[in-house]
């Protein structure tokens, strides 16, 4: 009897992008970020993404919620008891889910929102991945989660003293809370050398 032939799945030739929104959670007012990437994402890039939009530094660990399963680093991931996140495709393991959470830093525990919330078509005149828009500055590493992300804004908008002068002095001189320039993330994105 002649075995019969297996029908493979077809992969698009151009794979779809997807918009996303990133939202951190507990943050007033609210600090978000969305940009587009192809559907073929790996979870390392797709953190390697959330980190350089966001504005954070990689310097703490990271873990992905999707779908009732954690991902995370290959050199955390047994350790703590998770999926290895390199070489995972997000479209791959997202199912019906349109959104997700991503938690970084496990001792400031600052947890996003990922939402899906345009599936398109790619443009080949376009080079993503390409950050389209956000508002506000993301908190300062090691600020102490949320609330000490509060507590360092009322600091550091209040009047003249040693405690506002050393708050600035820790995160190099400046910060202004409601500043986000998506030209500034994608200039890190296209020219990550420079």
């Amino acid at each position: 009897m002649a075995k019969k032939k297996q029908k493979l799945k077809s992969v698009p030739k151009t794979p779809k992008v997807y918009e996303f929104k990133v939202s951190l959670d507990e943050t007033a007012p609210l600090v978000w970020r969305t940009f587009l990437a192809h559907e073929v994402i790996d979870l390392t890039e797709l953190h390697v993404l959330i980190q350089m939009t966001m504005g954070w530094d990689d310097t703490h660990l990271y873990e992905f919620q999707i779908d009732g399963e954690s991902y995370t680093d290959s050199d955390s991931a047994d350790e703590m008891n998770m999926k290895e996140a390199e070489g995972v495709l997000l479209c791959d393991v997202l199912g019906d889910a349109k959104s997700f959470k991503y938690i970084y830093d496990f001792g400031d525990d600052w947890s996003h929102e990922v939402e899906i919330v345009k599936i398109l078509e790619n443009d080949p005149r376009m080079i993503y991945p390409v950050c389209i828009g956000g508002e506000n500055a993301c908190p300062p590493e090691d600020c102490g989660g949320p609330h000490g992300f509060a507590e360092f804004k009322k600091a550091i908008s209040g009047k003249e003293g040693p405690e506002k002068n050393e708050m600035l002095a820790w995160v190099g001189g400046f910060y202004n809370p409601t500043s986000f320039d998506p030209n500034m993330i994608n200039r890190l994105l296209l020219w990550p050398d420079l």
